[in-house]
């Protein structure tokens, strides 16, 4: 860890560093830990406080209603669709709109960046936003969590950086070959974009998994039902009348289902992140750093 020709005080630097970092990191790990233990420990020692870190009478049953419930397999499925979708879908026009006010030629483009960058700082509230919103006949509807948000203010401000950031002479050559602007985009931005593209995925997909004020306000029906509303209903369930199913959870205790249902819940975006970390710092720095 330390290099013979560091000195002092970059050797105390380097382990005050890595001890909160671990810290930091353990913070961070210990809650997903305790969740787990949770779930798979037996209702008595759940409900005795003796569960901490450790599963104590090891079980699945709340894994095993939990999956075969249909209110989880609906709310799941749902969500998949929505983040899958919408964050294509963000990706996508965050990219192309990026692209086009990054050229300093574009009519109206300073106009352009103020109103995006408005829209961070401002909103029409939430009735009126309710109101266009059910006059436009996306009450529970899954479009209502796609269309809203194609394209994110803070992620354009990024895209368009990095697009301002990369030499003319990649775009200047393109064309002297005949390239038109969709050519220049598709086969020579974004391909070289890649690292921006994982980072903005990542913040879309989270935000988009996690939204939950949205669909506590435009989505009513079951059949639309996504995982936040599910868990809001799981974690809000005084006992277990209030949940799906209740005569299966009779050897269940509700604190070891909502830990079961909480974990699930978090998996996707666990699985999906380890493949785009490596993306993550490059990207963010990119789009973050005019060179």
């Amino acid at each position: 860890m330390f290099d013979k020709r560091m000195k002092t005080g970059e050797k105390v630097f380097t382990v005050v560093n890595y001890t909160l970092l671990i810290t930091v990191g353990l913070i961070c790990v210990l809650p997903f830990i305790t969740l787990l233990a949770k779930s798979v420990s037996e209702e008595a020692y759940v409900v005795s406080g003796q569960v901490s870190l450790w599963p104590m009478g090891f079980q699945l049953k709340a894994y095993q209603v939990l999956l075969s419930g249909i209110d989880f397999r609906t709310a799941f499925m749902n969500s998949l669709f929505v983040a899958v979708l919408g964050t294509a879908i963000q990706v996508f026009f965050t990219a192309c709109v990026g692209y086009a006010i990054a050229k300093r030629d574009l009519v109206g483009r300073k106009a352009i960046n103020i109103l995006y960058v408005f829209t961070m700082l401002f909103n029409g509230g939430m009735i009126p936003t309710y109101m266009v919103i059910k006059n436009t006949g996306l009450i529970n509807h899954l479009w209502v969590l796609v269309i809203p948000g194609m394209v994110s203010a803070f992620n354009l401000i990024l895209v368009r950086n990095y697009f301002e950031s990369l030499p003319y002479s990649l775009e200047e050559s393109a064309r002297i070959d005949g390239a038109g602007n969709l050519t220049i985009l598709f086969r020579i931005m974004l391909p070289i974009s890649k690292p921006l593209l994982a980072t903005i995925a990542i913040f879309s997909a989270v935000g988009i998994w996690n939204n939950y004020m949205d669909p506590l306000l435009y989505l009513t029906k079951k059949e639309v039902q996504v995982l936040p509303l599910f868990l809001q209903n799981v974690v809000a369930a005084a006992n277990k009348n209030g949940l799906e199913n209740p005569e299966q959870l009779a050897n269940i205790a509700s604190e070891t289902f909502r830990a079961a249902a909480i974990f699930v819940s978090s998996i996707p975006i666990l699985i999906v992140y380890p493949f785009l970390q490596r993306y993550f710092v490059t990207g963010l720095t990119l789009g973050a750093v005019k060179q």
